[in-house]
């Protein structure tokens, strides 16, 4: 091997290294996941997934026909130490209040005082980044009997 392809060699790995190093790393467990969560004041949504298409990015709602129309969503969430999750819907300025809880797996979104049901929002430390996260939930209570899954993506707003 000559001496250029040494130096192209060495470069390359160089810069895999740096995208590596620059890529945003994901919470290791719920403990670190809520205090991620925790630091950022507020949330602001960046998209909405329904059954893995994606009906809600940059800013509009993207048509689905035959699908799940979302017109109600928070805009922008807070996640406080105490235990809150305060989210104001899109065109309306009173927050809607929720509790977060941390088990030993992920971080549970849910009614205030109420144990935890199937149709929780859930937060799991892979889906938690120092600038971003989401949150899923399942239920049948948008096109009964069939299962719907939701994805949320909130980033840390500025």
């Amino acid at each position: 091997m000559n001496a250029f392809n040494k130096v192209t060699g060495l470069f390359l790995a160089m810069l895999i290294a740096a995208a590596l190093i620059s890529c945003q790393q994901s919470a290791d467990d719920p403990q670190e996941a809520a205090e991620i969560l925790t630091a950022s004041p507020k949330w602001k949504i960046d998209e909405i997934r329904v059954n893995d298409v994606v009906t809600f990015q940059d800013g509009k709602m993207t048509q689905q026909f035959g699908g799940i129309d979302f017109q109600r969503y928070m805009e922008i969430v807070e996640i406080r130490t105490d235990g809150t999750f305060s989210g104001v819907f899109k065109g309306e300025s009173k927050p809607f209040l929720l509790e977060w809880k941390r088990n030993e797996k992920n971080i549970r979104v849910g009614l205030p005082g109420a144990k935890s049901a199937p149709s929780d929002w859930t937060i799991t430390p892979a889906d938690v980044q120092e600038k971003a996260f989401s949150m899923k939930t399942q239920s049948t209570a948008y096109d009964y009997p069939n299962v719907t899954r939701i994805a949320l993506k909130f980033k840390a707003a500025k």
